[in-house]
Parts: C-alpha cells; structure tokens; sequence
C-alpha cells in the first residue's frame, strides 16, 4: 500500500506578469546600490561615506532577496536593462553632485515604500513576496529617515535650492511611474 501524501493548501501562483515585476524590482534595487556606492567611493566625509555605504550594501542586499524569492516563487531570473535609475536618467540626464544623487534617492525611495505597501496589500500576493515585501519596507524606513536628515542639514546651508530640486524630482518621478505604469502593466501607488 502507497502512503498518501499530506493535502497541502494551495499557494497562491506567482504570474509571469508579477515575475516582471520582481526581476524590475531585483535589477532597481542591484543599480541603485552600485550608484550609490560609487557616490561612496568619491565623497571625502567619513560619516556621509559610512551611510552611503551602510545604503548601498542594503540596496545591494535587496537585490539578492529579489534573486531568492524569484527563485522561491518557481519563476527564473531574468536580465533587465532598463531600471528604474534608467528611466530617470532619460529624462534629468545622470545626477552629479551628492545632492542631486541623495535628493532623487528620496524621492525614489519615497515611491518605492507606497509601491511595495501596495503590492503587498494586492489580494493573493504570494506569501515569498510577501516576506520580501515587509523586509524592504522595514529597511526603506531606515534609508527615508538618513536620507532626509541629510537634505534638511543641507536646507539649512543651501536654502531653496534643496527645496525646488525635489519639487523638480518629484514631478519627475510622477512622470517616471505613469510611463513604467503603461511599460510593466502596473498600476499600484498614486
């Protein structure tokens, strides 16, 4: 007599859809941990290089739990040129100074906190991703909060200029997802 196998609830399926999700998320995460460590690389102050780094390496990180959860969730790793960082090169060209880098990184990371939340309210979001998910959500808080106490010390030194430069990322930003939204099929986060 064969044994019977345990019943197994179902889990829910990841689509290939949602896969292109993941693997855009996996190659955002990879490029925004490279560009900031480079930034690291150049900049002489000890303390903003140690947070650019600590940044860094946790983009870099979330990369790898991308890679991990795609493969959990059954689906392949796919390669993708065009990142997030890519669309906005497009239309602002490639940030320079420190400023600009760290301001586009607020407002990126900033997108990124509603766009995850969103997707992890979205009804049966796989439990991996899910997991994924919390974890980025829980460490973007930490990236927000360095972030923004360091555009606020450079308002106090620079004035205005920090705040039209967000402005200006922000409204990028807006144009940035409503094209990716009608790329990737997505539609997540106002």
């Amino acid at each position: 007599m064969t044994p019977t196998l345990p019943t197994r609830r179902a889990m829910p399926q990841v689509s290939e859809h949602e896969l292109r999700f993941l693997n855009f998320y996996r190659a955002s995460e990879l490029h925004g941990g490279l560009i900031l460590g480079e930034v690291a690389r150049r900049v002489r102050d000890a303390q903003l290089s140690s947070e650019l780094l600590k940044h860094s390496a946790e983009e870099i990180e979330h990369a790898r739990v991308w890679t991990e959860t795609i493969i959990a969730v059954g689906g392949r790793v796919h390669p993708v040129r065009n990142t997030y960082q890519t669309a906005y090169a497009e239309v602002i060209g490639h940030p320079v100074t420190v400023l600009h880098v760290l301001a586009l990184t607020q407002v990126f990371e900033r997108r990124v906190y509603r766009h995850f939340t969103e997707h992890l309210r979205r009804p049966g979001t796989h439990p991996a991703v899910q997991a994924a998910l919390r974890q980025m959500l829980e460490e973007e808080k930490g990236h927000l909060s360095w972030v923004k106490h360091w555009l606020d010390e450079q308002a106090l030194i620079r004035g205005s200029e920090v705040r039209e430069i967000m402005l200006r990322y922000t409204a990028v930003d807006r144009q940035v997802y409503d094209a990716l939204t009608l790329e990737l099929g997505w539609r997540m986060a106002a």
